[in-house]
């Protein structure tokens, strides 16, 4: 699943960040064709932004992307966006990989690395980082509240791979969370965290944008 639903509001622009210019192409084009030629990726279904369902099936045909099976318009959160898409993936479906659109230079070798592991009885693989930095928590003065020890925190990242019953029964009710792994943990589900890469950038300002383009170039 392809999720693209994102409006983009803090780069300033009057389109879903799906269809901003990444070099020559809409963002979407990057990680939809990464995504239909892997060879891990069986079908997609593509969340678009509300109405704009039409250029986004538009946009896969122009690129030759046959595994794109539907596209359906997102909700209002990540999390309606994530139900609408899994309510189109067939009931035979055993692995379901969820993917952001803003994250544009996804990896054959991420997909693999997430998916593996869903064969030794966990629930759900997710990429991610080890946090660098040290963390603060600050109260709404600005003032530091205290110092977070950074050991064993990761920042993670998408795709997200899952036991498709699995992240069925975890967005069967009506929680939130900010990616798809928080409701499965929720659940009482086993997730477990992989290397991601450096590169899975997620595009939320022209900042994020430029430094994607900068890596498209080298």
């Amino acid at each position: 699943m392809l999720v693209a639903a994102g409006r983009g509001e803090r780069l300033g622009l009057d389109q879903p960040k799906a269809f901003v210019k990444l070099g020559d192409d809409p963002l979407l084009a990057h990680p939809l064709r990464r995504l239909d030629e892997c060879e891990w990726v069986d079908a997609i279904v593509l969340v678009a932004p509300p109405g704009w369902e039409e250029p986004a099936i538009l946009l896969a045909e122009e690129l030759g992307c046959g595994k794109v099976r539907t596209c359906v318009p997102g909700g209002a959160t990540r999390a309606d966006s994530v139900r609408a898409g899994l309510a189109e993936v067939p009931d035979e479906a055993l692995v379901v990989l969820v993917h952001d659109a803003a994250r544009p230079l996804v990896s054959d070798e991420v997909v693999a690395r997430v998916l593996a592991p869903l064969s030794e009885g966990w629930d759900g693989v997710v990429p991610g980082l080890p946090v660098a930095d040290t963390l603060k928590r600050v109260d709404g003065g600005g003032g530091v509240v205290e110092t977070v020890a950074r050991e064993g925190l990761w920042a993670v990242q998408t795709p997200q791979a899952f036991l498709a019953d699995v992240l069925r029964r975890a967005y069967a009710g009506a929680g939130e969370a900010t990616d798809c792994a928080a409701l499965v943990e929720a659940g009482g589900g086993r997730v477990k965290v992989v290397p991601g890469d450096p590169r899975l950038l997620k595009v939320t300002t022209a900042a994020d944008l430029a430094t994607v383009e900068r890596w498209l170039a080298a």
